[in-house]
């Protein structure tokens, strides 16, 4: 379906039709774009997001590549360096583990290491598994961890337009900046611009308005945000919502101006409890000197690695109902 708004054409897609034509932009404008990744030639095509790009550009600047994580992301910061625009595409988060070498001692510190001479513009996309028994080395939430290194950029899309957005920025970056793209946003379908720009990294975007109370979300707990949002609403309890998009750089100022009109903050994170986004906001909203009229609440998973049951899975997880009973008896 195609809609039109304010002069702009939009088409319903999901998250992989949004990534593949991102990409195929991205191939097409600019020549310096390869992409490389293991089982890029795959039928699956990393869920459908570089689908067609090989046959489209050629295999020179889409193929396939073995299983060797460190090598590979070692590729790509020389890439890089030399002038190229890398995007090295990987199967999970948690398989960049086998790569922290060069993420971190190489990519991420180059730059300052060569006086801001030189720069490692380098991206990286990886998955989060989410059900089907994806267990604990497939569905691990890392982007914390990543956060916490200077010279990187780490971007937690939410959905299809932002994904495809926020893809485009990063190839414009000069730093290493790593997507770290949750699976349960890909099969949801939201009006895509026909004409796609970048989105700015470090801008959060403004996605619900209301006084009562600040709900913060990155990736897929955007739309869990949203769903909890519209049950408050129920009650009488309005909320206002922020899409992160990134958390380096992190719009602070974004979430400082909502929490000073609502004083009350809740976070919503696909990552775990400890030192994790929520640690790192509430850091920014006190060193603002910040009153908040009630404790702020953490909406994280359990703090536990990922069962591969799909029964244990579903309360490693949290869930729309509890979330709305702990928020309601915090305003209320």
């Amino acid at each position: 379906m195609t809609i039109t708004t304010d002069s702009t054409t939009h088409t319903n897609c999901d998250y992989a039709e949004a990534m593949r034509r991102a990409a195929s932009h991205a191939l097409a404008t600019d020549s310096r774009v390869f992409f490389f990744a293991e089982g890029i030639n795959d039928p699956g095509a990393y869920l459908g997001t570089v689908n067609g790009l090989a046959e489209a550009f050629g295999t020179d600047r889409c193929f396939d590549v073995p299983n060797c994580e460190d090598a590979l992301t070692g590729m790509g910061v020389g890439a890089a360096i030399s002038g190229l625009r890398p995007v090295f595409v990987s199967l999970r988060v948690d398989f960049l583990m086998l790569a922290m070498n060069q993420i971190v001692n190489h990519a991420a510190r180059w730059p300052s290491m060569t006086g801001y001479r030189s720069a490692v513009p380098l991206t990286i996309r990886a998955l989060i598994g989410k059900s089907w028994g994806q267990a604990a080395q497939h569905a691990g939430a890392l982007h914390s961890l990543f956060a916490n290194v200077p010279g990187l950029e780490v971007v937690l899309p939410s959905g299809a337009a932002e994904g495809a957005g926020l893809f485009l920025a990063a190839l414009e970056s000069l730093r290493t900046t790593l997507i770290i793209e949750e699976r349960g946003i890909f099969g949801v379908e939201e009006p895509v611009p026909d004409e796609l720009t970048p989105l700015p990294l470090g801008q959060a975007r403004h996605v619900r308005e209301g006084g009562d109370i600040t709900l913060v979300g990155v990736s897929s707990m955007v739309g869990f945000a949203k769903t909890v949002a519209g049950r408050l609403a129920e009650r009488g309890i309005s909320a206002d919502i922020l899409d992160l998009r990134t958390i380096r750089p992190l719009d602070s100022d974004a979430v400082c101006r909502s929490v000073q009109r609502t004083r009350r903050l809740a976070v919503f994170d696909i990552g775990w409890p400890c030192f994790g986004v929520a640690a790192e906001i509430s850091r920014h909203v006190l060193e603002a000197g910040l009153r908040l009229d009630a404790p702020l609440i953490s909406v994280n998973r359990r703090d536990e690695h990922t069962p591969s049951s799909c029964f244990l899975e579903r309360d490693h997880y949290p869930t729309v109902d509890e979330t709305v009973v702990r928020i309601e008896a915090l305003v209320k």
